[in-house]
């Protein structure tokens, strides 16, 4: 909590701005530290929700969601009822990991799929995107 503080009080004086509704104590800092948040300052309280249950690979799970989105868990809540009447789900894991990419934005969805085939070639090369004229768009 220690360095979280000194990060807020630091970010306080380079901005100019007050963070004074953003707690500090009753979170356990150490309980994320290179996992899921990175520089915290605070934390806030979010409503969580319930929807399911979820029948996904034989199994029933009630699918916690946190959230201040309306509707949100009520729509989810749906589509696993509807999945659930249906027999179910079964799911298939292709790769496990974390990604993080730039955004690219072409004008058509047959650009789009130029490039993600582009990009899966094993035979790509980097200098080869302004050569085929990808950049164009």
């Amino acid at each position: 909590m220690r360095a979280a503080s000194i990060r807020k009080e630091a970010l306080q004086r380079i901005t100019g701005k007050s963070l004074e509704g953003l707690p500090l104590e009753g979170f356990d800092y150490e309980s994320i530290l290179g996992q899921c948040c990175e520089m915290p300052v605070g934390y806030v309280q979010i409503p969580v929700g319930i929807a399911g249950p979820l029948l996904l690979d034989g199994r029933e799970y009630s699918v916690p969601m946190a959230t201040t989105e309306g509707c949100l868990v009520a729509s989810t809540n749906r589509g696993c009822k509807a999945i659930f009447v249906s027999g179910g789900a079964d799911s298939v894991l292709l790769r496990d990991g974390m990604t993080r990419a730039p955004v690219v934005r072409f004008s058509t969805a047959k650009r789009v799929t130029e490039l993600k085939f582009l990009v899966e070639d094993p035979n790509f090369v980097l200098r080869n995107w302004v050569g085929i004229g990808l950049w164009g768009g």
